[in-house]
């Protein structure tokens, strides 16, 4: 029978750590296995979420079903993919008839807060002494998770990847000086911008607001040439900063810790202090001064980093990933059990 793999989200929503399951979906979906990409509610109807129009699944996630959890049929063999911590409690009484507690989960790790006790009530710091299969996208959360992890042998790294194709822009000498931010998650980068509306050396300010489209994303992207970031305090990457890189913009950004995945600061980006709005508009000013000769190189550093973070070596890595741990049977091939004999002939004990 085909491995069947469901890939659980709390909604269909367009947001980072949601794209990103979806990411692991089509990958799955690529090796042959059987994929359901099942959201515990779905928000938009008809399956019209701009998740949907990722280029990477419009490529290659045709054979991915999705559904609600309400229509979710568990089995016991599934292998269950899943990042918010609380889903795991939301999965097992998903299973619970089917399975009961014996169930194969593999969590995929996007935040360096996960051992925060403050993070997600709590759960993500008391499922870390689970013993789960976990992936972490970056090196950065990996250091964060893994003092509080017993089953280090079933800890994995796999760099993060990027989609960058409905972003990618290459930076121009030329180029405006446009200055684009967002307010998903505060309204810093708005009080940075507003010193600027009426500037003559930047030609317009965009805003992206919550609920943006997914095609108004694109076209914010592809206008704008300073991004101000405004990341959390804590950040398990923080992707809109990688996606301006991708889009040839030159980024503003605090040290946010799981950025530092793409960010060389004062190479390929700027850093300034968190939350200091005079750092943002200096770091501004400064670009504007010199940008058509370091601003212009830091842009292209940028560019380049993010092109070198492709979608085609996760998907290989996840290939390899799920061929390792999980035989024909969907047990795994490296820690499949031995039988006794097996085991004293592999430790010397077996005589004659």
């Amino acid at each position: 029978m085909t491995q069947r793999m469901v890939f659980f989200v709390p909604t269909d929503n367009p947001v980072g750590g949601i794209a990103k399951i979806l990411d692991y979906a089509v990958h799955a979906s690529r090796t042959g296995r059987e994929v359901i990409f099942c959201c515990s509610e779905l928000k938009w109807p008809h399956l019209s979420s701009p998740l949907f129009k990722k280029p990477y699944f419009e490529s290659y996630g045709s054979g991915i079903k999705i559904c609600a959890a309400s229509e979710l049929e568990p089995r016991k063999d599934d292998i269950i993919f899943f990042t918010l911590p609380s889903s795991h409690e939301r999965l097992c009484a998903l299973y619970a008839e089917v399975a009961g507690r014996d169930l194969t989960f593999i969590h995929l790790l996007q935040n360096t807060r996960l051992s925060n006790t403050a993070f997600d009530n709590g759960y993500s710091y008391r499922l870390l002494s689970k013993p789960l299969r976990r992936i972490c996208i970056t090196q950065e959360v990996l250091d964060a998770v893994s003092p509080y992890v017993e089953n280090k042998d079933k800890l994995h790294l796999i760099p993060h990847g990027f989609d960058f194709d409905a972003f990618k822009n290459t930076p121009e000498q030329n180029d405006p000086i446009t200055l684009f931010y967002n307010t998903f998650k505060s309204d810093l980068a708005k009080d940075v911008a507003s010193a600027y509306r009426k500037a003559s050396q930047v030609s317009s300010v965009l805003e992206a607001k919550k609920g943006v489209s997914w095609d108004e994303l694109r076209q914010f992207y592809a206008k704008g040439s300073i991004f101000i970031a405004s990341p959390l305090p804590e950040e398990g990457l923080y992707l809109p900063g990688l996606e301006a890189m991708a889009a040839g913009q030159l980024i503003i950004i605090p040290d946010a810790f799981g950025n530092r995945f793409y960010c060389d600061f004062g190479d390929n980006c700027i850093q300034v202090p968190y939350g200091d709005i005079a750092a943002y508009q200096k770091a501004i000013d400064w670009a504007i001064e010199h940008w058509t000769t370091e601003a212009f190189e830091m842009r292209k550093k940028g560019y380049e980093k993010s092109m070198s973070l492709g979608l085609d070596g996760e998907y290989k890595a996840f290939s390899s990933y799920l061929d390792e741990e999980f035989a024909p049977t969907g047990r795994s091939t490296r820690h499949a059990r031995r039988s006794p004999r097996q085991a004293r002939k592999l430790f010397g004990l077996l005589r004659g």
